[in-house]
Order: C-alpha cells, then structure tokens, then sequence
C-alpha cells in the first residue's frame, strides 16, 4: 500500500503525475481545490490537491488508463480520474506512515476510534477497511465517513439475534468476579421482570462467602415481596429450585471471588445446576482493563455463558475494552447498567445502539 498527495494546475496534470508515480493501477481516494503560492508568495494560483493510493493487490478499482495518443479527449480524462473510489475488499496495513496525507474526515474517524479506546490493531483494521469502503472520492465528508464507520464497527459485533434476549428461561444465574455488582443487577432484572411484565419471582442465594451480600439481597426480596432460599450445596439449590416450580422466574445469586482462582470456578460448576436450562449471564465490569476481561472470560469457557451483562457504563471513559470482548467472543450483550438505581439504572441495546454510545 503506498498512499501520495500530488499538487498540480488541473485534475489532467495531477493524472500525468500519478500515472508516471504510481502506475496505471493507482486510484484517487480525495481531491480538492487549493491555492498554489508563487513568486515568495505574493500571487496565488488555483490548484487541485489529490491523494492517491496504489494496492497491488486491488482489483476491479477504475484506473487511469494508458495514453492512446494526444487526440484523447480531456474531458474523458478529467471524467474518469473524478469517479475513482477506493476498493471494498477490506485489508489490514500500517497506517502510521500515512496520517499526515489523510483526508480531514479520514483523521477524524482516527480520532473517534482512538477515543473510543479501540486497541491500535483494531483502530488499523477499521481504518483500512474504511480507505478500502464504498464512500467515492467526491462523497468523503464527515457525515458520510461516520455513518460508514459506525456500519463497519457494528458488522464486526455478533449478529443482532445474539442481543436483547432479555429474561427467557424459568431461571436465571448471574456470575463473575468480585466487584462487578451481581447482586445489584439482578435485583433490577428481578424488578423489572416483576413491575414492568407483572411475573411472579423468587430468589436464590449461593453466595455464602459474603453476609452482607445475603443481607442485600434479603433487603431487596423483602422490598419486592418475593421468597429467598440461601443454598451450601447443589442439592439445595436444587431443592429451591423444586420449592419454586410455581414461579415465572427464580434469579440465582453467586459468590464474587477472585477469577484467577480456579478452585472458584470448580465451586461454581459444584454449585449451579448448569445442565437445567439455566439462562447464565457473565456480568463484567465496563470499567475493568481489557486484559482483565479477556481473563476472566477464559477462566468461565467451561461455564456456558448465554449473554454478557456489562455493568458500571458510567464510570467509564469509553467502552473500547466492552468492543473488543464482544467482537472477538461473539458473545451478546444481553444489558448494560449505569447507575445503583434500582431498577432503572439498566437498559438493553441493538449492536448499532452500541457502537452509538462507543463513538460518544
């Protein structure tokens, strides 16, 4: 990949020079209208400023085609230099070479990513298959490179039937490392599914290790008038899942531990009736490093995990570490929370929806 800007009196010219520089298989990514400064700058000419870019391995681009003698029209030259477009076939290269000759809009897409927290590897790849997108070289404004944008981050999310399955199963278990707020969010899941869909709910608590997570959770079933077991074994838990088979839907707490305990995992595996039809949620922190989350979801591949619920959305600078987990796990997110409100402080998202709050 080999990117150039070229400053010439006219489009014609600027052709010429691209044809002797890069070759017949150059195409033309942006051009403008400029001022060229002559005579130590006291006369200023009209100009045209065009950026091209040449990829051997590109194919059906338009080209500039070889001179078939002067009696050529310039009009047809001019004509087929102006609908040159990038290609669509989408490939990874080193930009860093490249940013000083980008487009305005092109360097704010940069921006974005980059805020966004986008590791640089993936900010490359979206780079790369955003040069390589449909937008034309006469279309690529900001408005038009942001929609594109946030149609390439939302492609590389798992498919929309992946998201929103909201509470479907009879039960549903919430588990992850300690301080993600697990107890919280399941009481604004059991409230909601209470308030909003007027279900009638229980609770089970198997988290032992911590009373004053007992002791929130007794607080909330009370509010919400709902039953609580406290389980120490899988056969209790099975016994209050049987205490409860009139209910629409029974909400499994777990202890927090520590995910680089593998003894925890076992414990939880002991624990969980997995093998039920649970409906099992990994609640992560939004706020957690990147590296962290990709941890922990390698520490549960053994627990079947239906959905991500990623927590604490507001106190985050930005959800690049959320993207990254999502695209390379394929995993949906089932909801995100953001506040201690409850239960409102939880909402549910489309893959667009996301990638609208990751470019924020």
């Amino acid at each position: 990949m080999k990117i150039k800007k070229f400053t010439a009196a006219s489009m014609q010219e600027a052709a010429k020079q691209i044809k002797k520089e890069l070759g017949n298989d150059a195409v033309i990514l942006n051009s403008k209208q400029v001022k060229k400064r002559k005579w130590l700058g006291l006369r200023a000419e009209q100009a045209v400023e065009v950026i091209a870019v040449l990829d051997r391995e590109s194919r059906g681009a338009k080209k500039i085609p070889p001179h078939a003698g002067e009696g050529k029209k310039k009009a047809e030259m001019t004509d087929t230099v102006q609908t040159f477009q990038p290609q669509q076939q989408a490939r990874k290269f080193d930009l860093s070479h490249y940013k000083e000759v980008l487009p305005e809009p092109l360097k704010k897409a940069e921006r974005l990513l980059d805020r966004a927290g986008l590791t640089d590897q993936m900010q490359k790849t979206v780079l790369s298959e955003l040069l390589h997108s449909s937008i034309a070289a006469g279309d690529l404004t900001e408005e038009n490179v942001t929609f594109k944008l946030q149609e390439l981050l939302a492609e590389k999310l798992p498919s929309k039937d992946r998201w929103q399955e909201g509470i479907q199963s009879k039960y549903v278990v919430l588990f992850g490392s300690t301080g993600a707020g697990k107890t919280t969010t399941l009481a604004k899941l059991a409230a909601s599914t209470m308030l909003e869909e007027h279900k009638k709910i229980a609770f089970i608590s198997t988290d032992t290790y911590r009373i004053a997570a007992v002791e929130q959770l007794k607080t909330y079933a009370e509010l919400l008038q709902a039953p609580l077991e406290v389980c120490y074994s899988k056969e209790e838990c099975l016994e209050a899942q049987t205490k409860f088979a009139e209910y629409d839907h029974v909400f499994i707490d777990t202890a927090g531990r520590n995910f680089k305990e593998e003894q925890y995992i076992t414990e939880l595996q002991e624990m969980i009736p997995f093998e039920s039809g649970l409906q099992s949620f990994l609640v992560l922190s939004a706020s957690a490093k990147y590296e962290d989350m990709k941890q922990v979801l390698s520490r549960f591949s053994d627990i079947p995990v239906n959905q991500f619920i990623f927590t604490k959305t507001d106190e985050t600078a930005s959800l690049g570490s959320v993207y990254q987990v999502l695209t390379e796990s394929m995993i949906g997110a089932a909801f995100l929370t953001n506040g201690q409100n409850v239960p409102e402080d939880i909402l549910s998202v489309s893959p667009k929806d996301f990638v609208r709050m990751l470019m924020e």
